[in-house]
């Protein structure tokens, strides 16, 4: 078994920080009302999509490699929709943005793709 890619590490600490900035932002959306729930909805939804993806970097990965490059895409989609609705600042959904493809880069790496498929638990 060869040693752990550092993308991996790379991939794994950068989808928990997107969730804490994303955690940040669904707090910070609340304002007390009801209105305010899509708000709070769509910044849980894109830290739970972070946390999944850093999931899926951890030793004992629970996808394959090629289906960690596709949830990395989907919570780009995500991140990407939560900003057009304007859900929280610009700003911080500029930062999740470049968070997620960042993952998805960390994701796409051949060699991590590899590593992933073979010491996967089946």
């Amino acid at each position: 078994m060869s040693a752990q890619p550092k993308k991996m590490i790379a991939g794994m600490a950068v989808g928990l920080v997107g969730a804490i900035v994303a955690l940040a932002a669904m707090a910070y959306s609340w304002n007390g009302d009801v209105d305010s729930i899509y708000n709070v909805a769509l910044n849980m939804l894109v830290a739970m999509m972070f946390f999944a993806v850093a999931g899926g970097f951890s030793k004992q990965a629970p996808v394959a490699g090629k289906t960690l490059v596709v949830l990395a895409a989907i919570n780009v989609a995500f991140a990407v929709i939560v900003a057009i609705y304007s859900a929280t600042f610009i700003q911080v959904e500029f930062v999740l943005i470049v968070l997620a493809v960042v993952e998805v880069l960390c994701a796409a790496c051949p060699k991590v793709i590899k590593w992933i498929d073979n010491t996967r638990s089946a």
